[in-house]
């Protein structure tokens, strides 16, 4: 089943497909090697995720797979940064994705499908433009007690996100100040067909918090898809309270004109809670999540989930998550994970899985 909402949903414009973790990882090497003569000016880090997962799962019919992307999606990729005097710096970032099972690209085959922006920091805060993340997601991902992975509810869908990366956008992120944290973001839709505007993405975001605990309050605005459509919104509110034997965490959104299709039934009501008790360097991660669409019947679901993540070493895990989605009769979630895709499963039927993968960070 294709993937539907989750850290790696995408439906870019302006889409170049490559056969990209090879020509990637050459790519990263001949860019470091050409700055290697100037590192005292700058500074770059090759860096990566590879993150694989074997899963047995029950939806339409009983399946077992093999996957990439459990609780993190596969990537490679580099930071760079170079100071330009006086408190200014030009930073840049390419990431590609790859599935680790069969070696392919993810986010559709685009070449640097996770992020590819560059821009300027300084006093005035931080200022990119590319393909970047968006605030709702990372808002949803900062206070999801699965991180966006295997066992999220935003994983699976029952709760939504407009898009998790935005192509064609500028970001600013204020500077810090009292806990307090602003970032916006503006995406051009860039058409090709009716209004150039179709498509365009505006969010804000604002936290305030410190230390392990904060409050996220985001507000994004989709314009419509086409010329017939009508425009969306999102407006989350989140939170994480670190009581240091455990982080509590969750969630609710309110999306109006979810589908952006004019004189249909389409605002949803979303919830999402879970904790995070850490034991050591592992954790056990707990959450649930529901949704539905008002007026619809049948459009409630709500998704059930246990984690266990153990370290072995730095930077080296392996994990064990289960999930349970009930269906309703007008909905058909599954068990996606990061960029993983769960079982088959058609509207009304429940969906269930359990996932055991391995995680190299590098």
């Amino acid at each position: 089943m294709a993937k539907r909402n989750s850290t790696e949903n995408t439906t870019p414009m302006n889409t170049i497909h490559f056969r990209a973790p090879v020509r990637v990882l050459g790519l990263c090497v001949a860019l470091s090697a050409a700055f290697a003569g100037s590192a005292q000016a700058q500074s770059i880090t090759l860096y990566g995720v590879a993150d694989i997962y074997a899963e047995v799962g029950k939806g339409d019919r009983h399946e077992a797979s093999l996957n990439s992307g459990g609780v993190s999606g596969s990537r490679l990729g580099f930071d760079a940064s170079k100071d330009l005097g006086d408190g200014l710096k030009a930073i840049a970032k390419l990431e590609a994705g790859f599935a680790l099972d069969h070696g392919t690209s993810t986010q559709g085959g685009i070449l640097f499908g996770r992020q590819a922006y560059a821009g300027l920091s300084g006093g005035f805060g931080t200022l990119t433009a590319g393909r970047q993340y968006t605030p709702q997601f990372l808002a949803l991902d900062a206070n999801d007690p699965f991180d966006t992975g295997a066992g999220s509810a935003v994983s699976s869908g029952v709760v939504s996100i407009f898009e998790s990366r935005a192509n064609n956008s500028i970001v600013w992120s204020a500077p810090t100040s009292g806990g307090l944290a602003v970032t916006a973001m503006v995406a051009l839709g860039e058409s090709t067909t009716g209004s150039q505007t179709n498509s365009s993405l505006a969010a804000v975001d604002v936290h305030y918090g410190s230390g392990g605990s904060g409050v996220n309050l985001t507000i994004t605005g989709l314009k419509k898809p086409d010329d017939s459509g009508v425009n969306a919104t999102a407006v989350s509110l989140g939170g994480t309270y670190d009581f240091g034997a455990l982080k509590l965490m969750g969630g609710v959104q309110l999306v109006n004109n979810a589908t952006g299709a004019a004189a249909t039934a389409d605002n949803r009501r979303e919830f999402f809670a879970g904790v995070n008790v850490p034991f050591g360097a592992d954790a056990l991660w707990v959450g649930a999540g529901t949704s539905r669409t008002r007026g619809v019947a049948g459009s409630t679901a709500s998704q059930y989930s246990v984690g266990y993540i153990h370290s072995v070493a730095k930077g080296v895990d392996v994990y064990g998550v289960l999930t349970d989605i009930e269906n309703g009769s007008a909905t058909a979630y599954s068990d996606d994970t990061a960029t993983g895709a769960g079982p088959a499963v058609s509207a009304g039927k429940s969906a269930s899985a359990a996932q055991v993968g391995f995680r190299y960070r590098f």
